[in-house]
């Protein structure tokens, strides 16, 4: 294992944990969420079924691109991570507005950021992978 993806492991080790509390506290979510958007239950439960899939099916999916390139689509990663990207700016706006917790919205931004990096990794990946 290289440092590359012992650090990718370790960066999604929080969506993977993040989607796991998502299902085990399904209904507290996504009342929670309910008040947050003042969007119709169902409109909110589907909302969170798909983020739970994006945290771990989506986590999974860049995890193994870095493992092996050749069993997962360049264009399905990128995709997966331009929706990670678009999930953390809602997130953050929704559950951590700068004016109200910059601590947390700060990390976010650099969750934010980390996600942009990865961006990069994952073009040089995909070059070294058509390579082989």
């Amino acid at each position: 294992m290289n440092s590359q993806q012992i650090s990718v492991i370790l960066f999604f080790v929080m969506f993977i944990y993040s989607g796991f509390n998502k299902i085990f506290n399904f209904s507290k979510k996504v009342s929670v969420l309910s008040v947050k958007t003042g969007l119709p239950l169902v409109i909110n439960k589907l909302g969170m079924i798909g983020v739970i899939i994006l945290e771990l099916i989506g986590s999974a999916i860049i995890i193994l691109y870095f493992f092996n390139c050749k069993y997962v689509d360049y264009n399905l990663v990128m995709h997966t991570n331009n929706l990670f990207l678009l999930f953390l700016i809602v997130v953050t706006f929704l559950y951590h507005p700068p004016w109200q917790t910059p601590i947390p919205f700060l990390s976010n931004l650099t969750t934010f950021a980390g996600l942009l990096l990865l961006k990069i990794l994952l073009s040089d990946r995909n070059i070294l992978c058509n390579k082989k």
